[in-house]
């Protein structure tokens, strides 16, 4: 299986984001657009997850490989900026 950079780093990205809304509402703006762009992957594969302690960020890693790439971009940049 040929693993893509591009996947390697957004799995980097999802270890390093904050995992909470809380966070993209203190004015972190990379937090904000990972949260704009990965919203309908968090519905879809993580609705039933209850907030907090990091359960949204783990669900997401769970998750990696079936995020948009929209949310998976979102992550790479925020990681850049970092």
């Amino acid at each position: 299986m040929v693993v893509s950079k591009s996947r390697i780093l957004a799995a980097g990205a999802v270890l390093l984001l904050p995992a909470s809304s809380a966070m993209a509402q203190m004015g972190n703006p990379a937090a904000r657009a990972v949260l704009r762009a990965c919203k309908p992957d968090i519905a879809q594969f993580c609705s039933q997850v209850p907030p907090g302690q990091g359960r949204i960020k783990a669900c997401m890693k769970q998750h990696l490989p079936e995020l948009s790439e929209p949310c998976k971009e979102a992550m790479f940049q925020a990681w850049l900026k970092q």
